[in-house]
Parts: structure tokens; sequence; C-alpha cells
């Protein structure tokens, strides 16, 4: 008996099969006859019944079955819920498979098995709350708020809050009897290690690679050196003395009141190209762990900085009249393509990339490739040319930076990090790819790209050829080559492989240096989340793979899931496709018709989604966006320039007196350093009033606990609004 066991239980699960198939059968047919028969039972009552009462009764009928449906579909999704967190009871949670391609460590120190674990998971894993005491409630009740004040009724408004404050007080109750499991605990466990391994070696950061969802740990002075060393570039970057942000503040605002003044955009528009609150950019690098010496790619975060909205703008207007035979629209539709294509005989396929586009493209060639380009983009803005290309200069030349409190200017190419720097790119490599393609005197049956990645199909003879009438288009945009190799060539993430009857077919394909690492399923994510996630991994691998069986994509796709923690049970589910993606396309309308809101919402597990309950009956047009605030990111080092507390704004401040336990609390919304400057006018103005009228005792003011004010270095601020209601 023993031998044929797994037989016999293949049989069984089998039968099992075959007889809920019957059921489910059974259950159609059961369906339509009650179909048939509700059919006839209205025509009957429409018959006999005058027309006005029979329309009320069937309303009625009708109202009655879409409430038992939507309580039904409540329950039946709980069950689904259920069955599918089953499949992961008979897993060892703390058994986690380590993937050593996620993990890039730099450094000759060892790191504690528990630290390789959790950074292999990546910043987006979330992680459990270890107590209420970390849970941010103030930033849910924000969040709440971002969404209550939408209405317009009062009593509303005030019925909701109500209905919330129960919802997260029966959480609280819930959560401190709860107990937590040994998946929480162990990850709690590998939190702490980390910390303490963290703590114990202060020249040692954490950050993110470059390519392929890495983790690399790198000695801080290796990062520095390697930073101060791309600074030094004096082809590509000037040190300068003083922080510029203020004077292009002031420039930014200039060139939108001219635009409002000109009424080529409206008193909305302005209002959001402007910016009193403007930071200076600051730049980091990325760990480039797949070239020799590990060098950094720069990165420049742009957000909040003086030209940030005008740049996005611009570079939108430059965008949407760009109408290219070149472009690569996303990966399916270029599968779809070049799977139908034939190539003549003998041509072969290469790719051309292009060495850092982005700090390679020379500012002085955009003007005229803008002029040439003006009767196209006029199409979509009432700009006129001049000011335009002054918009143009601005956004671009003005890139500059901080790193650890020097300031630097980037004198060549564009910043990596600025909202127009890839529609620029784009419009670059278009001029490009049309002065090539008048040179080319030969058909060229493939030639498209995406950003800077170029996929041809060319004669092998002429192949340098061509590579040199690419590199002659400037001198600073130079091109490197990869060779088809044994048929086979890879291009963003499939292989593409030319048949010996010259069509070219695909396979799903993965960069040496990728890690393979996709949203862990012990991540407190959503269970949703992670289903649609991995429906959507599946359906990318299996529509790419068009040269292999079916049978050949499931295995990489089970390994796949495998490493990233999907239990046996489910990974079988999911490649039957007996899990389809549970999400529904609400991305423009919503049940009733009406416009589609996005909101976000912090998401604990067991509250969000009760409070999403709550609030999806009240306001049916909004969708709620989950946001993870306990990931592993904060164990990440952030490498960017801490913003001084007196340049935030939107904040939270706190003043306390000198002379007694009183404080002064106040909002900002700008920069802290402004509002205390306002605060020293109002007590100078004060005291000289207070000067002036010592003797009228009806003058006096008390200003004992507005002396109290410390130096803008002591100011104590916390954050906790980030949005704007």
């Amino acid at each position: 008996m023993g031998p044929f066991l797994p037989k016999l239980q293949r049989c069984i699960n089998k039968f099992q099969k075959s007889l809920l198939n019957i059921e489910i059968r059974q259950t159609y047919y059961s369906i339509k006859k009650l179909q048939k028969e509700q059919s006839t039972l209205r025509l009957s009552i429409s018959l006999v019944v005058p027309d006005a009462i029979a329309d009320n009764f069937f309303a009625s009928q009708d109202r009655f079955f879409l409430n038992n449906v939507a309580l039904t579909t409540i329950i039946t999704k709980r069950k689904y819920d259920r069955l599918l967190t089953s499949t992961a009871q008979h897993c060892d949670p703390t058994k986690f498979l380590t993937n050593t391609k996620a993990i890039h460590n730099a450094t000759e120190k060892v790191l504690p098995p528990e630290t390789v674990i959790l950074l292999s998971l990546g910043p987006k894993f979330a992680l459990p709350y270890k107590s209420l005491n970390e849970i941010p409630f103030s930033h849910i009740i924000a969040d709440l708020e971002n969404v209550i004040v939408s209405e317009d009724d009062r009593l509303t408004r005030e019925r909701i809050r109500c209905s919330a404050v129960n919802i997260v007080q029966n959480f609280i109750h819930r959560f401190a009897d709860k107990q937590l499991d040994m998946l929480s605990r162990f990850l709690i466990h590998a939190c702490n290690v980390t910390r303490r391994f963290i703590k114990s070696n202060s020249d040692v950061i954490i950050v993110e690679s470059d390519k392929g969802k890495q983790t690399v740990v790198m000695y801080e002075k290796d990062y520095d050196d390697k930073m101060q060393e791309m600074l030094s570039d004096k082809k590509t970057y000037l040190a300068i003395k003083a922080n510029p942000t203020w004077g292009h503040q002031k420039t930014n605002n200039s060139l939108v009141s001219r635009l409002q003044n000109l009424a080529l955009i409206d008193a909305k528009t302005a209002y959001r190209l402007k910016t009193t609150t403007a930071q200076c950019p600051r730049i980091y690098g990325l760990p480039k762990v797949h070239k020799p010496n590990m060098p950094l790619r720069p990165v420049v975060s742009n957000i909040g900085a003086p030209s940030y909205m005008l740049s996005k703008y611009v570079g939108q207007i430059i965008q949407a009249s760009i109408k290219s035979d070149f472009n690569i629209k996303d990966s399916f539709s270029f599968c779809s393509y070049i799977n139908s294509i034939r190539s003549p005989e003998d041509y072969v396929l290469v790719s051309f990339d292009v060495t850092s586009l982005f700090t390679s493209i020379p500012t002085y060639m955009i003007p005229g490739i803008i002029i040439n380009r003006w009767q196209d983009i006029k199409q979509n803005t009432d700009i006129n040319l001049d000011l335009f290309l002054e918009i143009i200069d601005f956004c671009l030349n003005g890139s500059y930076f901080s790193y650890k409190g020097k300031f630097f200017r980037q004198i060549h190419g564009t910043a990596m990090g600025n909202p127009l720097s890839p529609t620029i790119a784009d419009l670059v490599m278009e001029s490009l790819l049309e002065n090539v393609a008048r040179k080319i005197y030969f058909p060229v049956p493939v030639l498209k790209k995406y950003v800077d990645d170029l996929i041809l199909a060319l004669p092998p003879d002429r192949v340098t050829d061509v590579l040199n009438i690419f590199n002659s288009f400037n001198n600073n945009i130079q091109f490197t080559i990869e060779l088809e190799k044994d048929r086979k060539i890879p291009f963003l993430d499939m292989v593409l492989i030319r048949q010996t009857d010259q069509t070219i077919r695909t396979e799903w394909y993965s960069k040496p240096m990728a890690s393979g690492r996709l949203l862990d399923f012990h991540s407190c994510h959503p269970l949703h989340l992670k289903m649609n996630t991995i429906a959507n991994f599946i359906q990318r691998v299996r529509q790419f793979t068009t040269n292999s069986p079916k049978e050949a994509a499931n295995i990489t796709i089970n390994e796949l899931l495998r490493r990233n923690h999907y239990p046996a049970a489910l990974r079988h589910r999911l490649l039957n496709g007996n899990i389809r993606n549970t999400e529904r396309n609400t991305r423009n309308s919503s049940d009733d018709g009406g416009t589609v809101v996005y909101k976000p919402m912090l998401f604990v597990n067991d509250l969000t989604q009760r409070l999403s309950k709550a609030l999806k009956a009240a306001f049916p047009n909004i969708t709620l966006a989950s946001r993870y605030g306990n990931t592993a990111s904060r164990i990440f080092t952030n490498m960017k320039d801490t913003i001084p507390p007196e340049m935030r704004h939107n904040v939270i401040y706190r003043i306390p007196c000198n002379d007694c336990e009183a404080s002064y609390v106040g909002l900002t919304t700008t920069q802290l350093k402004k509002r205390i400057s306002s605060h020293r006018s109002t007590i100078n103005e004060m005291e000289r009033l207070r000067g002036k009228n010592d003797d009228d005792p009806s003058t006096q003011f008390d200003l004992e606990r507005l002396k109290g004010f410390p130096d803008e270095g002591a100011i104590y601020t916390e954050t906790l609004v980030k949005e704007r209601y």
C-alpha cells in the first residue's frame, strides 16, 4: 500500500474535482431554470396587475435581491480570503529561504543570519507592528479626515467620525489581547538584531542598488569617496559658494507670473506652478553592483525644488507633441510587435545603448531641436517660442544640488530626477533616430527604442557602419553595442530569438544581476495585493514566452514564487489559474458611473479593511490607496542631506517658555524659518508699542510667555501633517 499512496491521493483529488465540477454545472442549470420561471412569473403578474403597482413590486424585489447579493458576496469573499490564508498554516515561518542574489555585501563584516534574511526581503517589505505605541494613529486620523472633509453635510461627517472612532477603539481592544504569531516575532527579532548591528558598525551603510533590486551593504567612506570623485569632474559639475534656492524660486515665480499676466495660464495653474517653500535638491548615489569597482549612478531628488512643477508642466507639453514611429510603449506592445516580424535573409539582431544618456546630452543642442519641432509643440500650448525657450533654459541650466552641506551646479547634461529630463532625452533620441534613418541607405525592418535602449535588425557587414553613424550625431552621445549570440539577444525583460525562417520569437528574461525579488508572501500587505501582483507577474511571463511550451514558463514562475515564500499549495492554484485577479478595474469610473477619486490610507492589518468598508458606504466614488509606514526601508540608510528643521514646511512646532512650563504650539504651511521670523517681528512691534505706552495701563502687554523664543536650532518640530486639506 505504501508505494501507491501518492497515486491513490492523486486519484482522490481528481475524483473530488470531478464532483465539484458536476456540482458547479448543476448549480448553473438550477440558476437558468429559476431565471426562466422568474420571467414567466413576471409576465403573469404584469398581465393581471396595474402597471404602477407591478413596477413598484418589481423594484422592491430587485432591491431585496441586490442587497442579498451584496451580503452573500461579502461572506463569500471572507471565506475565500480565509482559504487562501490557510494555505500557509503548515509552513514554518522562520524557515526563510536566504536569497543570496538579493544582497551584496561589499564590506569585510560578517552579517548576522537574521540581518541577511531581513535585508534580502527588500525595503518595501512590510513589517508587523510590535505594540500599539508603534502604530501611527495620528497618520490614520489625518488620512481619515482627508476623506471625510469631502462630504458637505456636517451631520454626515460627524456620523462617519463616530463610526471611525468605534472601529479604532475596537481594534485597540483586539490588538491588546492579541498574541503575536511566530512569523511576527521572528521579523521583530530580525529587526532588533539588524539595528544592533548597524549601531555597533557605524561605518557601514545599507542602500539599494541601481538595478536588479539588490540590497547593498558598503562602507560609508567608500560611498563618500565615490561621490567626491564623481563631483570632482569639472566638466560636469561646478562647486558654488551659496545656496541658490531663493534666487531660483524668485525666477520661477516671475516666469509663472508672466505666463499668467499674458493669459497663457489660468490662476489655478499659476498657483500650482509657483512655490514659496522650495527646497534645495539633494544628490545621492545608487551603487552599480553589476560593474567593476561598483561606481555610483547619480540621482538628484528634485521634489520640492524651485522649478519642479514648472519643469513638469513644460515636459508634458513637449511629450504630447512627440509622435514617434520608434518608441516602444511597453513590453507587452513590443512583444506583440516583434513576434509579427520576419527580417530579411542574413539579417541579425543588435542592440545599441547610450552611455550615461542624461549627463551626456549637451544643453546647447536642445533649443535647436525644439525650434525644429515647434510646429508640433505649439499645437499643445499658447506660449510663444521665445518665452518657451526661456523657460526650458531656466529649467535645464538651473540644475543644482547639495551634498554634505556643499552646493554644486551641473554644467553639462540633464539631471536625473528633473521631471523634464526624460522628455528632453526622448526628444533628443527622436531627433537622433530621424537623422540616422536618413543616412542609412538599406532597409532596416526593426528599429525601436525604449529610452536609451535600441534594438535593430541589420546586415552583419553593416553593423559597424551603422554604429559609426549613430556615434557621429554628437561627440557627447556615444553608443555601446551588443550582438546576438547563438541567434539570441536580450532586450527589455525578454530574450529575442531569431528563428531559422527569420521570424522572431521571445522568452521572458531576467538579467544576471536581478535578485528575483517579488512582493514576499510574508509581507504584511493585503492579501489581494499579493494575489494581484503575482497574477500580473504570471501573465507577464507567459505572454512574453512564445518560443517555449507553457510548462517551461511554469517551472520559472514556480521557482520564483518559491523563493518569495509562496506556499506550494498556493503556487499550484496560481499556476493552474484557479486564482484570478481579485481587484476590479475601477481606475476610471465607480459603480454608479462617477469619476473615481483616489485617497491615501495608511495600511494597518485588520483596521484599514474595516475603515475602508465604512468609508466605501459613505463615499462610493472614493477608492483608498494603501500606503505602508512600517517597512524595512526604515533600516536602510538615508544618504540624502537632511533638511534643517527651520527649512521644513507643513509642520507642527512648539516653542517652550523660559519662565514657566507653558508652550506655544502652532501649525505652519510655510517654511518654519519664515514663521519664526514673523513671530519675532510681532514681538518687536509689541515691545515698541509697550515702550511708547508704558504709562498707560490699558495698553500693557503680558510678554512673559513670548520671551521664551529659543534660537532656530533649538526649535522643536514634528512633522504630523503631510497633506494639505
